[in-house]
């Protein structure tokens, strides 16, 4: 009878994610998220298979991540905008140093050169586009959004702006980066405000 996980997958997976953050997808080991989450690295290969199925599966995470983050800032927020910056600003709340967000980036070369993480890459930019126009809709079904505003051209631009400005503040740390990117979210929105 095979014993019983003390430690779940979800424990792990959040552990790789501040690994990664910490060290980036390179310098990442089984050992430094083992010692996280508690695990000794031959666990985690029991679990994952290698560091790579250890870090396909923190990528294949990713998109649900973006859905509970958007349905706790609905929770927090009766406007559908708000929502939307809280949903935002949330989920870099974590954020503390400019090298966490560079050690992050370094995940889109993964994302470009392999077809596999390619497409959990492509799979949160949809949860995060999807979620957006939605919101977005409800933003202009109560009068929030102007009604000839392009709701999902603009759910794809909030997608831009969001990658761009972590990119952007990775780089040249202006300010705390949710002061940052709650200044370029309310530029890229406030020509499609109702006044």
């Amino acid at each position: 009878m095979a014993r019983p996980r003390l430690i779940s997958d979800d424990t792990i997976l959040d552990a790789t994610r501040q690994v990664l953050a910490e060290l980036g997808p390179a310098k990442l080991t089984l050992a430094a998220v083992g010692a996280r989450a508690g695990l000794a690295p031959p666990t985690l290969m029991q679990r994952f298979g290698s560091k790579r199925g250890l870090l396909l599966a923190s990528a294949a995470r990713s998109s649900q991540l973006v859905l509970l983050a958007v349905a706790a800032a609905e929770s927090r927020n009766t406007s559908p905008l708000a929502a939307l910056r809280d949903f935002a600003l949330s989920s870099v709340a974590h954020v503390n140093r400019r090298e966490e967000l560079g050690n992050g980036l370094g995940f889109v070369q993964l994302d470009v050169a392999d077809p596999e993480f390619r497409a959990h890459a492509l799979a949160h930019s949809a949860a995060i586009v999807d979620s957006c126009a939605r919101l977005l809709t409800a933003a202009q079904q109560v009068g929030e959004l102007k009604p000839d505003a392009d709701v999902p051209a603009l759910a794809r631009l909030t997608l831009v702006c969001f990658n761009g400005a972590l990119q952007v503040w990775a780089v040249n740390g202006w300010g705390s980066l949710t002061d940052f990117l709650r200044d370029q979210l309310d530029q890229l929105l406030s020509p499609y405000l109702t006044e």
